[in-house]
């Protein structure tokens, strides 16, 4: 009796367990559901710590460590009780407010006599992690004065991605509050690559002599692929060394190909 191979695998089932090895391996590693976590500058608002979680209230790089009532009552984050330079949430001043409900989110900017022309308060979400944003707000002129105005300016990891030069006589409804709507040119507030420190910024700066309140809402959503488990990596090896062995023992006729002829 003797021993003959009657089938060998063709080449192309080589081919196939390989891409089925690959697509094992890479299925594995991107099994892990997709992640988000979202933020926002209203719902996570602190009056009590700054920096506070991956939000921090700003005047250049440095937080501010002062929290304080202005003279109207109000009281919020900054060095003056005038409130030149805050960042605050709650109650508008009365008499003046031209979008301010009770409860926004509303940033005056740092008037020139205060440092105003080279430091700019600004609020900065820095990104926990690996991943992509999504970006969604809007500006508006939260008080009127007709000597005063606002531009700012929306930043990630040092780049601008969107910027408007005024908001006098904005409502938070107008389209040209949106931050979509002032998109700069190349830029897209969906999808944008972050890695872990990486800072959104989203700055006011004082056009004329005097700051002045801008009411702004800022909301990111951060998506993440988590790391694979080690348990799926095993499995995945397992099944693709089980793959490997079995391809082998067809090419070389001790599988179940092969049978004994006399």
């Amino acid at each position: 009796m003797r021993m003959r191979n009657v089938s060998r695998p063709p080449s192309p089932l080589r081919f196939a367990v390989g891409t089925a090895i690959v697509w094992l391996m890479a299925s594995c590693a991107w099994a892990a559901d997709l992640v988000q976590y979202h933020y926002s500058l209203n719902a996570d608002w602190s009056d009590v710590a700054n920096p506070n979680g991956v939000w921090s209230y700003n005047h250049g790089d440095v937080p501010i460590k002062t929290y304080q009532t202005f003279w109207w009552g109000q009281a919020g984050w900054g060095y003056y009780s005038n409130a030149d330079g805050s960042i605050l949430k709650g109650s508008p001043e009365s008499g003046k407010d031209h979008d301010w409900l009770l409860g926004d989110v509303v940033m005056h900017s740092l008037s020139r006599n205060y440092g105003g022309a080279t430091t700019f308060l600004n609020v900065k979400w820095t990104s926990p992690a690996d991943g992509v944003v999504d970006i969604a707000g809007r500006a508006w002129e939260a008080e009127i004065y007709a000597d005063r105005d606002v531009r700012w300016t929306l930043s990630v990891a040092g780049q601008t991605v969107a910027a408007r030069g005024s908001v006098q006589g904005l409502y938070r409804t107008d389209a040209g509050a949106q931050f979509a709507a002032n998109v700069t040119a190349g830029s897209s507030l969906q999808n944008i690559p972050v890695n872990v420190g990486d800072v959104v910024q989203f700055s006011v700066m004082s056009e004329q002599g005097y700051g002045h309140f801008v009411g702004v809402e800022e909301n990111i959503t951060l998506t993440v692929v988590p790391e694979p488990g080690v348990g799926a990596l095993l499995v995945a090896g397992g099944a693709a060394l089980g793959m490997m062995r079995r391809c082998r023992q067809r090419e070389s006729g001790r599988g179940p190909l092969a049978r004994m002829v006399e």
